[in-house]
């Protein structure tokens, strides 16, 4: 065999050897750092507001939710354009820490067709795809229980109900609160539409605030 060849064969050795410890390098750096791999994903396709991190990736969520055996609960509003079923929603709903702990134990999505704001293209085509998905196209203050599979559960427009009364209504019955899951680890988004002065009862003329039982009382 001639010098050239033994070459040849030893630098194609080399190059089969050095790409084996590429690959094999690259496959462990994934399985050490998968974690933050996996948080970096998750805080593309996820946004905190209301005090809530909610995914607005259909996709992402169907994953998330698959790997914890959870179901979906979608979140259809209009903030800021003054629509009463979103407004009681946001300002009296989401604070409770009743729905806080539907939040941890089923996996939100947000659609938020937010009034003077422009989100970004990939927000816009991720909320269209769950509005056209569910049929949400102006249906504010609709919230979905679907699972892991994307199949819809149970539906239900909310009529300005006591927290309690729509998460059960929303379960199909009493609901009942599980460990949360973890999530990505975002911050409050800047734009957050700042809460309106909660409702007034006319009887009592104080505000009405969600109280952690499901209880409204005036202040």
């Amino acid at each position: 065999m001639r010098l050239h060849d033994s070459f040849r064969i030893f630098l194609r050795s080399m190059i089969k050897f050095f790409a084996v410890v590429v690959v094999l390098y690259m496959a462990a750096w994934c399985y050490f750092n998968w974690s933050h791999l996996r948080e970096r994903y998750d805080a593309k396709n996820a946004v905190k507001r209301y005090g809530i991190v909610w995914y607005t990736d259909l996709g992402a969520a169907k994953t998330l939710a698959a790997n914890h055996k959870r179901d979906i609960m979608i979140v259809c509003v209009r903030s800021n354009a003054k629509e009463e079923a979103s407004d009681s929603l946001i300002n009296r709903i989401f604070p409770s820490s009743q729905f806080q702990s539907a939040a941890d134990t089923w996996i939100p999505v947000l659609a938020d067709l937010r009034e003077g704001v422009e989100d970004d293209i990939s927000t816009r085509n991720s909320r269209d795809e769950v509005i056209s998905t569910y049929n949400l196209r102006n249906r504010y203050g609709c919230l979905i229980l679907v699972d892991a599979k994307g199949e819809e559960l149970r539906r239900v427009n909310y009529t300005n109900e006591s927290v309690s009364e729509l998460l059960d209504k929303l379960s199909g019955g009493k609901f009942a609160p599980l460990p949360p899951v973890l999530k990505a680890d975002v911050k409050e988004s800047a734009d957050t539409p700042k809460p309106a002065a909660p409702a007034v009862d006319p009887k009592s003329e104080k505000p009405k605030v969600e109280e952690k039982w499901g209880f409204t009382t005036g202040l």
